[in-house]
């Protein structure tokens, strides 16, 4: 009496945060990075991460990461998706590289100058 578990069947990025995923029971979805919620997936942010892609036992993982989302999880955060001939794997152009770099940089300067606002005002007030 073995249970049909839904699984990740191939995962393919579009672009540097959606994944085209199709799903054992027959369906194709878009998956987008911005539905992970969490630190542990913080370094999905890195478009060398999150578009490097593995299905690990029917499940969602990622290249150098010890980072997992089950099948199920994802499915719920997916939407169908128009599979048209004229979708291509994502290639990374020049102007993505450099926001990603950009953000890389602007998101701990963001967070210290954050902290140091805090700190400034517990201490004035």
């Amino acid at each position: 009496m073995g249970e049909d578990r839904l699984k990740i069947v191939s995962a393919r990025p579009l672009n540097p945060r959606s994944l085209r995923l199709e799903f054992s029971n027959g369906e194709v979805c878009l998956f987008d990075s911005h539905r992970l919620r969490g630190p542990k997936y913080i370094p999905l942010m890195e478009e060398k991460y999150f578009t490097a892609p593995q299905i690990r036992d029917g499940d969602l993982g990622w290249e150098g990461l010890d980072v997992t989302c089950d099948a199920k999880y994802v499915y719920d955060r997916s939407v169908p998706y128009d599979d048209n001939a004229k979708a291509k794997e994502y290639v990374p152009t020049r102007k993505d590289i450099i926001q990603e770099r950009i953000a890389i940089v602007l998101f701990p300067v963001m967070a210290i100058s954050g902290i140091i606002g805090v700190i400034w005002w517990y201490i004035h007030n």
